[in-house]
């Protein structure tokens, strides 16, 4: 069971897409990357709202576009949702009745959460009566997340779900997410250009740059190499990281390597509870003149960025002991 892009390419103007790819039509799959780089056309494609130029895509084993065959299923019957970023509700109606008009057209075979169950879990159950003129950015966005999962897609895609809420409300909203897509069984699709988001999300990450995928898989595996790496800024190196102390119900977390304190000796009569030890992998100076130094711990590999003085200081050397500490408010 999976999402099959063969050979797919996606021509919008000068830019072009090409993706070979086979996603897990399961649990949460994140596409990532800079702006730019294609994800939400890559979104338009599997909706139906852009067609291939070339190649070909399926869905659990039905063909839904084959440009060779000429074979095009249209966007309104391929049993997909997608959520905008503008989040496109009925002006008309109130969020109450934008949710029970998707609640009202689903298949009766299939199996979704009710209104009031929803607006529950996105925390919005005393706005149901509101005009949703009157909803601020971040409500529009829940309603309109919740009308899709109401309609009971048979896959979900989301452009940037959580843009309209700040990082606390993201993460809350993240996780219910992703307790959604397990609960009802509804694969989903989740663009962000956010690595915290993208590392709190993914059973699967898909990274794309100028139109290219550059890696896909695990999180652990695809997150790590150094192709995902060279998308981020400076600021946003760091390291998957699974069972973390202090962080919620996710698989995982990604902790940056400013985050990051290396102990030279196993440090005594702290207050952080997340003190791993380990070895030295590797000790690389960056452009800045930082130094990056890549630890090997039980968590899998930890980034620390710290200052030459301190490297001098500690005495670290690549297969040497060492200790990552982190603060749990860091995670």
């Amino acid at each position: 069971m999976s999402l099959d892009l063969s050979g797919a390419v996606v021509q919008r103007g000068a830019f072009r897409l090409s993706a070979d790819l086979s996603v897990p039509a399961e649990g949460v799959t994140v596409v990532f990357g800079p702006s730019g780089a294609g994800k939400s056309m890559l979104l338009s494609a599997v909706a139906g709202l852009q067609k291939l130029a070339a190649g070909k895509l399926s869905f659990n084993g039905r063909v839904l576009e084959d440009v060779l065959q000429r074979v095009r299923v249209p966007a309104h019957d391929r049993a997909i949702g997608l959520v905008f970023q503008d989040a496109r509700l009925f002006p008309h109606l109130t969020v109450r009745g934008n949710i029970q008009y998707a609640e009202q057209r689903r298949p009766a075979a299939r199996n979704a959460p009710i209104t009031l169950e929803i607006s529950r879990l996105l925390e919005f159950e005393d706005l149901l009566d509101r005009p949703v003129h009157n909803l601020s950015g971040g409500e529009r966005s829940r309603v309109a997340l919740a009308r899709a999962i109401v309609s009971a897609p048979e896959l979900l895609l989301l452009d940037e779900p959580f843009a309209a809420l700040d990082g606390r409300r993201r993460r809350d909203f993240a996780r219910v997410l992703k307790q959604l897509s397990h609960d009802h069984g509804v694969p989903m699709i989740v663009v962000t250009h956010l690595v915290d988001e993208a590392a709190e999300l993914a059973n699967h990450v898909i990274a794309l740059r100028a139109g290219r995928v550059v890696c896909d898989g695990k999180p652990a595996d695809a997150m790590m190499r150094p192709e995902f790496s060279r998308l981020l800024d400076v600021r946003d190196r760091g390291a998957w990281v699974q069972g973390a102390a202090g962080f919620g119900s996710g698989d995982g977390v990604w902790v940056r390597a400013d985050s990051v304190l290396i102990g030279a000796s196993e440090p005594k009569g702290i207050s952080a509870r997340n003190v791993w030890p380990g070895r030295i992998a590797s000790i690389v100076r960056e452009p800045d003149g930082a130094i990056l130094v890549c630890m090997a711990t039980d968590k899998g590999y930890i980034l620390s960025r710290i200052t030459p003085e301190a490297l001098s200081d500690l005495k670290l050397e690549e297969g040497g002991a060492a200790w990552a500490i982190v603060k749990s408010h860091a995670l």
